[in-house]
């Protein structure tokens, strides 16, 4: 809750003109592609007033400290004029130095200077810089909410939260101190151009001709570039949302032994990725050639043309020569450093680009729209006039076809009938999530359509089937229900006595009541740390604590135990009462009261009539009430839970059984378990052992880093060889010209040319090929390292879904930009240090000494300095950011709950708070970060300073000569000039070896559930045919002092069908995830075939003879066939379509697969979207079937099906367990699906209470018996 986003947020609106960038294509409006130029330009126009302030203020700082720069060739140029005319003996020893003096302050005002700007501009760009990702992401995000249900049908969903933050992320790259680089070469380069064409204009045009080669290879590199980066990212994108969303089916993974498939699925993303990427080896390479050809070149040019010109008079000494040369030189470096920078670049105007697919994009049902009807009283009367709908993923088959229903105001409707018969279209179209193909729905008389959404969804509560959470406390996801209502801004205290009621109203209260901080208590994400009953239950709550006139209810009591049912449905009942309600339903108990019920089948209404009416007339619905009785032998149970009293001791088992997997420790104590496990050894690594460490961990990559370092070597063999050249080329200028030495010179400069043309086409091939190698492995590998966690990793509360997504993208971009083109230029900046440090100490000890150890350790340190403060930053920022991350992924993921509680607005708040607490969060530590780093960039001006003076008081004392002075000097110049470079990339440094120790401590984890050497060879006995359950007790990991189970003992014999039932939270779906070695018990044993313990087996091995079906079945992306076929063991036998088409036969799903278009191709979407939750639930039964498993656990297994399929997939499994001997274990609510188990387990408070078959508990009278009794019909 809080105050509402402006309406003005919505800066989509505003930059780029979205309007003029849509088209039409097959009658959809669809943004059209933006050019890489236009999109990085329409990123600046997300900034405030202040922010463009700021910008403009960094804006002129970056020009001044490019002048700055410029300014220095001036300085050079009178040294050298002074130097050489003292060597002629024009000056005394006195006036020398006094001049030299002079000269050498106006350094010191350079650096200074140089300081002031730097630190201006990087803290300004990175500072603004967060401030426009975070826009971008708010707008994005905004956009994102928006969107009608039918543009996530098409699978949208995973990559819109992970391009919120690793495009954003990419953004902010692209425009921080990055952008103030560029812009500080560009006015560099301008000013350089200006002092030359002002000191000697005519070799200035000569030399002039270097600018429009660099210029024409870097604008036709950056135009490639970006187009591919485009492509790339879009596949990097659809890597994201298949990640997320196996990442939140990890039980299914890890049951069915998926990991390597997954991986291998998720790999043909990345691999396409990388194919695209490698076309830029070519690129890259002749991009990096052909500047340093070109500068190089351009340099030769100038000797030659300056010595023939002094020749002929036209110049007037070395001095204009040397500030000519130096000036276009300068210039052409900075043309030059473009090139690293490229990548950054380009990457941000891609990654705008495609977050501007989105903005751009125009919703057909818009829910921030602020228009249509609010009607100031609302009856509640719902006409369905001859509606047609299909979905837009399948237009050619109608769901529901001529459909027409009139529900009265204030009458409960309930729909029935077999799933996939349109009941819950039915809900979908009232929601307005789709609007009708034909026909129409009216509200009082009034159009839906014409009636504003907001106010039609607040007037309008859903339950679901699948009930959606959020993370947050107990008390955020019940006041969720008030978002939109007169009530949601009330106190605090008053919102609180509101959701007490609502909680009570719907039997949430007693169990909330036993939690950790009660109402307070955090649930986890998607409502992780509770059961399913009893999210159910504040889901209901929620639905019900604004009072809304029209209540919608999808299946809403399915996942309740019996008892909790009936009290419910009795709460429902009641808040039903005065009410326009519609039901939709398959427990036919629960819909018996109903004014009118609908049954339906193939999109339309067989019969409809009351309860009583429609058994009389003996048609389709007394048909299915006939199939849900259950027989019980004695009415005189004491469990009277159908009257809605509570057993004795019910809250005490309440309190027993509740919230089993919530951290109960203080949050000091998770901290400090956090950092010890998840931390320690990860922070102790240094950037040299974590670049060490990288190089080892990629031994494919062996010879390229070989080449890299090669290539690195050559490539900083210019820099001494460039002193050399210039210490020969001074002796030329001399009272006796010598021209044809000079042109020696010159053209052993275009010889050095052709070398590095050479040196540099690989050094950019083989530097773009490490980058795509590494973007590839370790997006891979980090992928595989999740997959192989057991539970604990995903149950931590830091490893939310959305949080390890957008790290799986950033730690790869991270170390990206470290191991391809950065880390070759380091390496050569490192050999350039080391090589002109040795050479100017050699050639002048007295000048080198001086000039090294004064300027280079300085540098280095004040680079460690910064590199440790902004190591810190970006852990605090990435934590924060991480929470935005899983807001995305949550909300996103679960869009339909948010569109039906109208939260949009409040998801957007919380969205765009975090994103303002990463901001704010690093304002400290970027004002004392940047200060280091404008050191690091201004201190070489000083040493400047310190090396012309020291250097000509060594001149004016005979100990040099200009020779000596001019190699030694120029050899310290590059030597500094090779340090700041490296140190430019610190930022990269740091996100890199943060990355890198994250990556490393994820490898490196050992899950408590492995295979290992001792238990590869450890299998069950007799392939799973018996358990033994001996003292079983069990705890969750982040919650020891909290047991789940307390001394269970039984024992499962083969071929026996057991269940387990018992109140929501007793612990029978723990029993189920011990089976399947989620966990290991916390004492007491397992043993499995009489012999091996099952904590002792080896898990893989194990599992190949299990099945699960869960509660709430979430499907992979992909077809229906994919689906099935993951059932099989990757390394059994080969999946042909007999074996789908049969396992579909049993669990009673090939009828409707074969009515769909596509068949087994159909795609099922993200999580199954595409399918409703009856279909899901059978497709998921067909994959657990067609391994043919020796035990099958089922846990709520057919709790989303009809009645008819219910008992035919009874049937099914009942017959297939018979022929082999198959153990069957069910937990369930739905007591008629386990009458015939062998033994049925009754839990409470997590022990069993009552055991044996149905009509052995039924006669015995006890808890059981209560338990049926509420269920009859």
């Amino acid at each position: 809750m809080g105050e509402k986003v402006p309406e003005n947020a919505n800066l989509g609106l505003n930059p780029g003109s979205p309007l003029s960038a849509i088209e039409s294509i097959n009658g959809e409006a669809v943004p059209k592609q933006m050019s890489a130029t236009r999109a990085f330009t329409r990123i600046f126009f997300y900034g405030t007033p202040t922010v463009w302030c700021l910008q403009a203020i960094a804006l002129i700082a970056a020009c001044g400290s490019g002048v700055a720069l410029a300014l220095v060739n001036l300085v050079l140029g009178n040294f050298i004029t002074l130097l050489s005319g003292f060597s002629s003996g024009q000056d005394v020893p006195a006036d020398f130095m006094s001049l030299v003096s002079k000269q050498s302050l106006y350094f010191v005002y350079i650096g200074i200077a140089r300081f002031g700007c730097i630190y201006i501009y990087s803290t300004t760009m990175t500072y603004t810089a967060l401030k426009l990702g975070r826009n971008m992401r708010h707008d994005y995000m905004r956009s994102a909410l928006r969107q009608d249900i039918s543009f996530f049908d098409h699978g949208s969903a995973g990559s819109i939260s992970m391009q919120a933050t690793s495009n954003g992320r990419l953004i902010q790259s692209g425009t921080s101190e990055k952008l103030g680089q560029m812009i500080q070469a560009t006015a560099t380069l301008i000013a350089a151009f200006i002092i030359a064409f002002v000191t000697q204009w005519k070799l200035t045009l000569i030399l002039i001709c270097i600018v429009p080669a660099l210029i024409l290879m870097v604008g036709t590199a950056g135009g490639i570039d970006a187009g591919i980066e485009t492509d790339m990212l879009k596949l990097y994108a659809q890597a994201g949302a298949f990640a997320e969303s196996s990442l939140g089916n990890i039980r299914a993974i890890n049951a069915f032994s998926l990991g390597t498939r997954i991986v291998d699925r998720y790999s043909v993303y990345l691999e396409q990725a990388r194919t695209l990427g490698r076309k830029k080896d070519v690129l890259y390479g002749l991009l990096f050639a052909g500047e340093y050809f070109v500068m190089f070149a351009g340099m030769g040019l100038a000797f030659w043309q300056g010595i023939a010109m002094i020749a002929r008079g036209e110049v007037d000494g070395i001095g204009t020569v040397f500030t000519v040369l130096f000036s276009v030189v300068i210039a052409s470096a900075m043309l030059n450093s473009i090139a690293p920078n490229m990548v950054t670049f380009t990457r941000a105007a891609s990654a705008a680009a495609e977050l501007f697919e989105l903005i751009d994009r125009p919703s057909r049902i818009d829910p921030f729209d602020l228009s249509g009807e609010k009607p100031a009283y609302l009856d509640g009367s719902i006409d369905i006039r001859d509606v047609t709908f299909s979905y837009p993923t399948r237009p050619n088959n109608p769901v529901l076809d001529g459909f027409s229903l009139h529900v009265p105001a204030g009458k409960v409707t309930a729909l029935v009938g077999a799933s996939g018969s349109g009941k819950s279209t039915i809900i979908g179209l009232l929601e307005r999530w789709y609007n009708p193909s034909y026909g129409e729905i009216t509200l009082d008389g009034a159009t839906l359509q014409n009636l504003n959404l907001r106010w039609l969804r607040t007037n309008m509560r859903l339950v679901q089937q699948e009930p959606v959470l959020f993370n947050g406390t107990v008390f955020e996801n019940i006041c969720n229900g008030l978002v939109g209502t007169l009530w949601e801004h009330l106190p605090r205290d008053e919102r609180l006595a509101r959701v007490k009621d609502a909680a009570q109203t719907a039997y949430a209260h007693d169990f909330i009541e036993a939690l950790p901080q009660r109402y307070e208590t955090r649930i986890g994400e998607r409502g992780g740390l509770l059961s399913g009953g009893q999210k159910q239950r504040i889901a209901i709550a929620r639905s019900i604590v604004s009072q809304p006139r029209i209540l919608l209810l999808d299946e809403a009591t399915s996942a309740l135990d019996p008892q909790a049912e009936a009290i419910v449905q009795k709460a429902l009942d009641k808040a039903s009462e005065g009410r326009t309600t519609i039901v939709v339903a398959h427990k036919l108990k629960t819909i018996q009261a109903a004014d009118n019920i609908v049954v339906m089948k193939q999109g339309k209404i067989i019969e409809q009539g009351p309860h009583g009416e429609l058994v009389a007339r003996g048609g389709a619905y007394a048909t299915l009430v006939r199939a849900q009785n259950l027989s019980t032998y004695d009415r005189g149970s004491d469990y009277e839970a159908c009257d809605g009293e509570e057993k004795p001791g019910d809250l005490a088992l309440e309190k027993s059984q509740t919230f089993s997997r919530h951290d109960t420790f203080t949050q000091e104590k998770l901290a400090l378990l956090r950092e010890r496990e998840d931390y320690g050894r990860a922070s102790k690594m240094g950037i040299l052992s974590t670049a060490s460490k990288l190089v080892r961990a990629t031994p494919d990559l062996k010879w390229w880093y070989i080449l890299a370092l090669i290539t690195s070597v050559l490539g900083a063999g210019v820099y001494p060889g460039q002193a050399l050249l210039l210490g020969n080329v001074m002796d030329v200028f001399d009272p006796e010209l010598d021209q044809s030495r000079g042109n020696f010179y010159a053209l052993m400069f275009f010889i050095m040319a052709i070398c590095l043309l050479f040196v540099y086409m690989a050094m950019g091939w083989v530097s773009n090929h490490i980058a795509q190698a590494y973007g590839h492995d370790i997006r891979k590998r980090t992928f595989a390292a999740y997959l192989r966690q057991d539970l604990r990793f995903f149950d931590r509360p830091e490893n939310t879904i959305g949080s390890l997504t957008s790290r799986l993208d950033s730690d790869a971009q991270s170390l990206f930009e470290l191991m391809g083109f950065n880390i070759t230029i380091i390496m050569l900046s490192i050999v350039t240090i080391i090589v002109c440090s040795i050479l100017s100490i050699a050639v002048s000890w007295k000048l080198g000494l001086v000039g090294v150890f004064a300027g280079i350790p300085p540098m280095i340190l004040g680079g460690v300095i910064r590199v440790r403060v902004e190591t810190k930053m970006d852990s605090d920022i990435d934590a924060k950011f991480s929470k935005s991350a899983s807001i995305a992924s949550e909300s996103i993921t679960a869009i339909r709950t948010v569109s039906s509680l109208a939260i949009e607005e409040d998801v957007l708040l919380r969205y765009t708070n975090e994103l303002d607490a990463a901001i704010s969060g690093s304002r400290t530590s970027l004002l004392s970060m940047m200060m280091f780093f404008a050191f690091t960039q201004s201190i070489e001006f000083f040493v400047l300073a310190l090396g012309f003076w020291w250097g000509s008081k060594l001149i004016a004392a005979g100990d040099i000569d200009f020779y000596q002075f001019i190699v030694s000097f120029m050899a310290v110049y590059f030597s500094g000039q090779g340090c700041a470079t490296t140190l430019t990339f610190a930022s990269s440094f740091t996100k890199a070896n943060a990355a890198a120790n994250y990556f490393f401590w994820l490898c490196d984890i050992k899950p408590t559930v492995r295979e290992t050497d001792q238990n590869k060879d450890l299998v069950p006995l007799n392939g799973c045919t018996s358990y033994d359950f001996d003292n079983v007790q069990f705890a969750y990991p982040l919650a020891p002092d909290t047991p789940v189970l307390k001394g269970v003992s039984l024992t499962i014999n083969p071929g026996e069908f057991v269940a387990f039932v018992g109140a929501s939270g007793c612990g029978k779906s723990t029993m189920i995830s011990l089976l399947e070695r989620f966990y290991d018990p916390t004492s007491g044993q397992i043993i499995i075939d009489g012999g091996h313990h099952l904590a002792d087996l080896n898990p893989r091995v194990y599992r190949r003879a299990v099945s699960l079906v869960q509660q709430e079945p979430t499907l992979f992306p992909g077809s229906i066939c994919d689906n099935v076929s993951m059932g099989i063991d990757q390394d059994g036998e080969e999946v042909d379509d007999e074996m789908i088409k049969q396992a579909c036969l049993a669990a009673n799903a090939w009828e409707f697969i074969s009515s769909l278009p596509e068949g087994l191709n159909t795609p099922c979407g993200t999580g199954g979207a595409q399918l409703s939750g009856g279909q899901r639930q059978r497709i998921a039964i067909a994959r657990a079937l067609i391994r043919d498993p020796r035990v099958l656990l089922l846990d709520e297994a057919t709790s989303a099906l009809d009645t008819g399929s219910e008992r035919i997939v009874q049937a099914a499994l009942m017959e297939a367990a018979s022929k082999n001997s198959r153990i069957t274990i069910a937990v369930a609510h739905r007591l008629s699906t386990v009458t015939n188990a062998n033994r049925i387990f009754v839990f409470y408070g997590g022990k069993i209470v009552e055991a044996g078959s149905h009509s052995e508990l039924v006669a015995r009278g006890g808890i059981y018996t209560g338990m049926c009794e509420a269920q009859n019909i």
